[in-house]
């Protein structure tokens, strides 16, 4: 899909469909206030990307294809919160490298389409709850993530929070045998 310079905001990241119930399950385990992220929401933010200008949509468009996107596995073993944005997440204590390799890349080349660098240091998560700061969250048995895709996503604000549409997707490889 052809991005332009008045796009929503983006981002790159892992759908995370395949977790659906289990986070469901969680979620109704913890019964928090605030709002509750719906299943067809639940992510893997890889890199926030902002507003792009045409030029910089066109080379990423042409830059993601050709990148290697290798598959990982994630094990998601950790409640957290950011409370300045007053979100609880699940995410894993032990990021694989493969992960981390594959975010500096990715870096690398924002920095080179003049996009500045990440707002804050990357933490993997899957946001299950907004509007909610806790503290003293609960001991989880692990829940085991290997994506399949990274995906271009657009984040359309509504008065019911934000709405995540998938503009664009590449397959992750494995060399899994």
């Amino acid at each position: 899909m052809p991005l332009t310079a008045d796009a929503p905001r983006l981002f790159l990241a892992f759908p995370a469909d395949e977790l659906t119930g289990a986070l469901n399950r969680l979620q109704d385990r913890l019964a928090l206030p605030g709002r509750r992220i719906p299943g067809r929401q639940f992510h893997l933010t890889l890199r926030f990307l902002g507003e792009l200008s045409a030029t910089q949509s066109a080379s990423l468009m042409k830059q993601l294809p050709l990148m290697t996107l290798p598959g990982f596995t994630l094990e998601l073993n950790q409640l957290g919160s950011f409370p300045r944005a007053k979100v609880v997440w699940i995410g894993p204590t032990c990021i694989p490298d493969t992960l981390s390799r594959l975010h500096d890349d990715l870096t690398l080349r924002c920095h080179a389409l003049r996009l500045g660098p990440p707002h804050k240091a990357f933490r993997p998560h899957i946001t299950l709850f907004r509007h909610h700061s806790a503290v003293g969250l609960p001991p989880i048995s692990p829940i085991r993530y290997q994506p399949t895709r990274l995906c271009l996503y657009s984040s359309i604000q509504s008065e019911q929070g934000p709405h995540y549409e998938i503009l664009e997707s590449w397959p992750l490889h494995t060399d899994e045998a």
